[in-house]
């Protein structure tokens, strides 16, 4: 096998909204590496369909910070959702600077509402392929300074003295070494370690599993959020909060709304949606009888609408894991703690989101706190001493039994007995120096459920009884 070596100034490892915030705002003399583990594209960013809140529009940023406050069931920090909310009313002004085309009509920007908001606050570019345009817009906006890599996998985090002084890990099967004066993480969430969830694939807690060996803190990682309506068919597909802000309602098989007790109806907060819809008997739909140009405006549903043969006047939907709250503990700025190391977008633990994420908060964090970070880094140059890493020798047929079974106990109804199986069983796995890159990506996905079912066992002796909503913890670990 041969190796590769590369020197950089800061080696940003994820390429969503997060990785490529700090990239654009990192000064152009330094050497960037930003890399990705599959294709560039394979991102939540890229992705998101609900656009990007902001109070750009209104007379201040109170009622935002309201809002993401209430939807957290008061559990955010309020000095950093004021950091959120403030410095996110230009968002739709600085992205427009890189390139970045809001949807517009004749009558200026078009705005849209979802769950827990209290007004219209939403930007969306292309409706509901927000993302998309987005992060193409942010790429070409690149500076030559900045060098993109695909499918790198980092299975490891080097340190010299204290100091994260870079990476290993793999370039297509190749291995790699990358010394950096400091490393960034932008890794994402969790969601990709499940079948029945809205992320990209590629999203399964790698930031967790190298923050944690590098001896960075993880905190509130019960704190999962799962969204009320994925499509319901073999393949999940997200189908916007945008829809049920646009009018769409959730009813029964008889056409009865189920979320009718609620004073906000069906535009209640996430968690409180999952958790009706995943209590209720029977088939859930969303009604969208009362959503005017529903093909224009959300072309990629009715595109899979069309595809998927659903009738796009009444779609099936189910809850399925969307974001998590909880990851590395960080401060104002993205540092970890630990020294050359910083962590920003979902991988991080920014404080703003509490037990539940407000609607389209979590593209205005990737910019806001992906500023922040690039202003923040600091480097410097250590000698670089490589850690011997090593993988569980495991088959691909058992790989995937242990991911089923982890898929068994990481849903909104955690089952204790699930997870302390996972973990008495994973404990007994046997390691190898012979690692490959197939290898080494098992072992980190196993590793991140090792880590999260270890965070709800501590959560259970802490003898927290309300477990049935996964976005009502406040166990820090």
């Amino acid at each position: 096998m041969s190796l590769q070596l590369k020197q950089v100034d800061v080696l940003i490892i994820g390429a969503g909204l997060a990785g490529v915030t700090v990239a654009l705002h990192l000064p152009e003399t330094y050497r960037i590496l930003l890399v990705s583990k599959r294709d560039v594209t394979s991102s939540n960013s890229d992705l998101a369909q609900g656009g990007i809140a902001s109070s750009y529009l209104e007379p201040s940023s109170l009622d935002h910070a309201h809002d993401t406050l209430v939807a957290s069931k008061m559990t955010a920090q309020a000095d950093r959702v004021v950091t959120l909310v403030e410095d996110g009313r230009g968002v739709v002004s600085e992205m427009e600077r890189f390139g970045v085309a809001f949807d517009r009509d004749e009558s200026g920007y078009k705005i849209g509402r979802e769950g827990a908001h209290g007004k219209h606050r939403i930007y969306h570019v292309g409706g509901d392929e927000t993302g998309r345009h987005v992060m193409t817009a942010l790429r070409e906006r690149l500076p030559q300074n900045v060098e993109v890599m695909e499918h790198v996998l980092i299975d490891g985090l080097t340190k010299t003295g204290g100091r994260v002084v870079g990476a290993t890990g793999f370039q297509g099967d190749e291995r790699i070494h990358i010394q950096a004066g400091a490393v960034v993480l932008a890794t994402g969430g969790i969601g990709g370690l499940v079948d029945w969830t809205s992320n990209c694939r590629a999203v399964t807690g790698d930031g967790l599993v190298l923050a944690s060996a590098a001896g960075a803190e993880l905190s509130n990682l019960t704190e999962i959020q799962f969204h009320p309506t994925l499509l319901a068919v073999e393949t999940p597909h997200l189908v916007t909060e945008a829809l049920r802000g646009a009018g769409a309602e959730l009813v029964d098989e008889d056409g009865c709304h189920v979320m009718r007790h609620h004073p906000l109806g069906s535009l209640a907060p996430r968690d409180e949606v999952a958790a009706v819809l995943t209590r209720h008997c029977g088939p859930v739909y969303l009604d969208t009888s009362r959503v005017k140009d529903i093909a224009a405006r959300f072309p990629k549903l009715w595109a899979t609408c069309q595809a998927e043969r659903i009738d796009v006047a009444r779609i099936p939907v189910r809850p399925g894991l969307h974001f998590h709250m909880g990851g590395v503990r960080v401060d104002e700025t993205g540092s970890t703690g630990v020294a050359g190391l910083y962590a920003v977008g979902e991988v991080a633990d920014t404080g703003v989101h509490g037990m539940n994420r407000l609607a389209s908060n979590s593209l205005l964090e990737c910019w806001v706190f992906g500023k922040r970070v690039a202003a923040s880094v600091r480097l410097e140059e250590r000698p670089f001493t490589v850690t011997e890493v090593t993988a569980y020798e495991l088959s691909k047929e058992a790989f995937q039994a242990y991911r089923r079974r982890l898929g068994n106990w990481l849903t909104i109804s955690p089952e204790f007995g699930e997870m302390r199986s996972f973990l008495e069983n994973t404990q007994q796995l046997a390691r190898t120096k012979h690692v490959t890159r197939q290898l080494a990506e098992r072992t980190l996905q196993l590793e991140a459920g090792r880590i999260l079912a270890r965070a709800f066992m501590r959560m259970e002796e802490f003898h927290e009884q309300n477990v049935t909503a996964r976005t009502a913890h406040t166990i820090s670990n």
